[in-house]
Parts: structure tokens; C-alpha cells; sequence
């Protein structure tokens, strides 16, 4: 009796997802799909190049399938569907983009994105399909079509908690995913909190990436400048408030360990790197989401909550000038009475 493999699709070929869709299909325990917008003429004929530390030089690699949009790559079935796109909730809701390919009951979705608490709104839609969390540490990035890794992939494999399935259930899909993933040139470990984890991501993201995106400077500078001591640490220890409200209890020294991970480096946050570039940033999941917990919670975060305020601005003009909203030619008029 031929047992079927399981049917992969990956979601989101920059730099991290097309790695991980080289690596399902070198493992070869699974079918792997990819959906490619922005370069689908160029992989859809070519293939990818890929440049890395970790596998060599490879020319014109393809998986089993290529699409160019969601709604194309329904036509199959999935045992997975990995999202490795920007979280950008407040521009695509990753619920809504992943609607047609997901079968209830079946379909596992796999979050490699940045951000805390973003299976909730997954699981709220699809409450009886597994979500899990891969947080994926690698040095990659897509230009045109050409991979280059500069990294090898060390990723941590946890679930999203959701009430509605047996956590046996829950913990079999982020071990199959392992299992799928799992090659001598990686490094793909089960982890069992993904709450835990992303917590302990948030007390460098949610302050250091953050005020660098406002300041526009890089965390040496951030440093030197009495910004870090006056504004990220304050923003750390609230993040830790949080996560104690919430059950988790982070290291003692993680704010020293945090503080220092970029020692000798003058290091520009992925934040401030979109900014530079124009393009919006991951704010709602990395704050926002933050800010919700905290308020079901009744934390105060008052350094959080002003840093959220005034990155919502900069969202505000980076959507502008990616013409994602549009500003009347005249100003209107402001009735409001302000005291």
C-alpha cells in the first residue's frame, strides 16, 4: 500500500520562505507548492538561483508546483499551508489570505512570521485546524528571483494553543513539521511554548526595533545617544510586566542579554530598515497585539503605549507613500472641539 506524502504550500518566497521551500523538498517527505507574486515570471520559467552557506550553489531550483496567487493554488488540497509573508494585518489579515486553501478539519497553518499573538485571529476563523508557530533565525534575503543565505536555518517549531483540539493533536502537527523540515544543514527544534519564545523575542522587538524605526538610528547609536537606557530599557521592563501578568516568567538578566545581543555591531533593526526603505512595518503584530494583552490584562505599558502612538503615525505615512491610502489635495476642516 503507496502512502501519499503530504501536501505542502508555501505562502511568501522572500527570503526566509523560499530557504524553507528548499529545504521541505531536499527532505523529501513532502510535496511542496509555492505561491510567488512579485517574481512569478522569473521562477515560473527559470526557477530559483540560490546562493548558501548552508547548501552551496544551486541553479534553477523549482518545486512540484508554482503559483501566482492564492486563489490559483486552491485547486489542490493541503496537509499545510506555511505563511512566510510580512505580517501586516492592518494592510492583509494572514485569516483572509489564506481562506482558499485551507480545508477545515485538515489543513495545519504554519505562522514563520514575526510578531506575538498572531494565532489568535487564525484560530478564531479556523477553530478546528491545528496553527503553529515557527520562529526562524536566518540570514536571507530574495532579490529577483536570486537567494542568497548567509546563515544556516535554525528554526523553532511550537503551537498555538487552541481549546477547541486535544493538545496531543496540537503537539503531533509541530512534530510532523520537525520531521518534514529536518536536514543535516538546518537546525529545526520543537519548542514547547511558542508564548514563551515570542515574549522573549518582544523584549528586543517591541523596544529596540521599535525606537530605532522612530529615532532612525541604529542600536550603537541608540546607545551612545542615552536612548537606550532612557527609553528601550523602561519599554523592556514593561514587556516583562506583561509577560509575568500572563504566566511567563522570562530570565532574570534577559534586559542585559537583550541589551547587549548586538555588541560591536552597528545594527540596524528590521524596523528601521523598512522605514528606510518606504515600505510599512510589522507595527500591529509586534505592538499592537502586545497592547491588547496587556489591556486584558490590566498592565499599564505607558512607554509601550506611547511608542505604539507615534509609530502609528509613521504607519500612517508609509501607507500614504506606498499608495496604500490616499490624502485629499485640500485639508478638510476640523470641527472637533479639543480641551
Amino acid at each position: 500500500m503507496t502512502v501519499s506524502k503530504p501536501n505542502v504550500l508555501v505562502i511568501g518566497t522572500g527570503g526566509v520562505g523560499a530557504i524553507v521551500a528548499y529545504e521541505l523538498s531536499l527532505v523529501e517527505k513532502c510535496t511542496v507548492s509555492i505561491v510567488v507574486r512579485r517574481d512569478y515570471s522569473t521562477v515560473s520559467a527559470s526557477g530559483y538561483n540560490i546562493h548558501s552557506c548552508a547548501h552551496g550553489d544551486v541553479a534553477g531550483w523549482k518545486p512540484d508546483r508554482i503559483y501566482a496567487s492564492v486563489e490559483e493554488a486552491r485547486k489542490e488540497s493541503y496537509d499545510f499551508v506555511v505563511v512566510s509573508t510580512k505580517n501586516l494585518p492592518d494592510i492583509t489579515k494572514v485569516e483572509d489570505l489564506i481562506e482558499p486553501v485551507v480545508t477545515e478539519g485538515k489543513t495545519t497553518v504554519v505562522l514563520m512570521q514575526n510578531g506575538f499573538d498572531i494565532g489568535r485571529p487564525v484560530i478564531q476563523k479556523y477553530p478546528e485546524n491545528c496553527c503553529i508557530s515557527g520562529v526562524s533565525h536566518i540570514g536571507s534575503h530574495n532579490t529577483n528571483g536570486v537567494i542568497t543565505q548567509t546563515q544556516k536555518n535554525k528554526c523553532l517549531v511550537s503551537y498555538f494553543p487552541n481549546d477547541s483540539l486535544p493538545i496531543d493533536t496540537q503537539i503531533a502537527q509541530a512534530k510532523e513539521l520537525v520531521e518534514l523540515l529536518s536536514h543535516p544543514k538546518n537546525d529545526i527544534i520543537y519548542f514547547e511554548s511558542a508564548k514563551w519564545y515570542r515574549y522573549r523575542k518582544l523584549v528586543y522587538n517591541a523596544t529596540l526595533n521599535t525606537v530605532a524605526a522612530l529615532t532612525r538610528v541604529d542600536t550603537g547609536r541608540l546607545l551612545l545617544s542615552g536612548g537606550l537606557e532612557a527609553i528601550s530599557i523602561p519599554a523592556m521592563k514593561e514587556v516583562l510586566k506583561v509577560a509575568k501578568a500572563d504566566g511567563i516568567d522570562l530570565p532574570e538578566d534577559v534586559v542585559n542579554l537583550v541589551v547587549h545581543s548586538d555588541d560591536g555591531d552597528w545594527f540596524k533593526p528590521s524596523m528601521l530598515v523598512d522605514v528606510e526603505k518606504g515600505n510599512p512595518i510589522e507595527l500591529e503584530v509586534i505592538l499592537g497585539n502586545l497592547l491588547t494583552v496587556a489591556k486584558e490584562l490590566n498592565v499599564e505599558t505607558p512607554v509601550l503605549s506611547l511608542l505604539y502612538e507615534l509609530l502609528k503615525v509613521v504607519q500612517y505615512s508609509l501607507k500614504e507613500k506606498a499608495g496604500l491610502i490616499k490624502i485629499p489635495n485640500v485639508r478638510p476642516a476640523n470641527e472637533k472641539t479639543f480641551k
